[in-house]
């Protein structure tokens, strides 16, 4: 199956409403998944996030970014724990034995800039459909082809204009997609 583009990088049918999704991506919203059968974006309400190999330029949730995520507990594997921002579907991996969050079943957590700034240290976390999958310490996710690494940076590419996402896997009502630039995951909880 090849990765193509999807016509959400497009408005649709001379929307304007579709114009800053366009330029900007699209915004997740995992607190609208319980009424909608297929992710819609919150903003355009086109359809994305697609399971055939389609490319969806999602956003930055400058909400989530700016005050802080709001994480549940959405699974578990490599010996780490996961967990899902309900409202943007970031995730975040903390190993078993470190998580600072193993007795929450809800919490707020703020983004830590510096590692933003200046690259994640991470550890491998398992290998899975031939990518490895890495931890930071801040609990930031990514899955990579290249094995071995102990830093991983956010392109600029990213960082200036959100995510190229491709759809990875289903783990049970879990979707997730992972970015082509920077292997950061998110997770849809449909």
């Amino acid at each position: 199956m090849s990765t193509t583009m999807d016509d959400t990088f497009r408005p649709a049918g001379g929307s304007t409403a579709a114009w800053p999704c366009a330029l900007f991506g699209h915004e997740m919203d995992n607190r609208s998944a319980a009424s909608e059968a297929d992710p819609r974006c919150r903003r355009c309400r086109e359809p994305f996030l697609f399971e055939d190999g389609r490319l969806t330029h999602t956003r930055h949730v400058l909400g989530c970014f700016l005050r802080h995520h709001t994480y549940v507990r959405t699974g578990s594997r490599g010996g780490h724990n996961e967990y899902t921002c309900v409202r943007c579907g970031h995730p975040l991996l903390f190993a078993a034995g470190c998580d600072p969050y193993a007795a929450a079943s809800r919490f707020h957590k703020r983004v830590r800039y510096r590692c933003g700034l200046f690259g994640h240290a991470v550890h491998p976390v398992t290998v899975r459909g031939g990518l490895t999958e890495y931890a930071c310490g801040c609990g930031h996710p990514f899955l990579l082809a290249d094995a071995g690494l102990t830093r991983v940076t956010h392109p600029l590419i990213c960082t200036v204009s959100g995510h190229r996402v491709a759809f990875v896997e289903r783990r049970g009502s879990y979707r997730e997609h992972r970015c082509l630039d920077c292997g950061h995951t998110f997770g849809w909880t449909a």
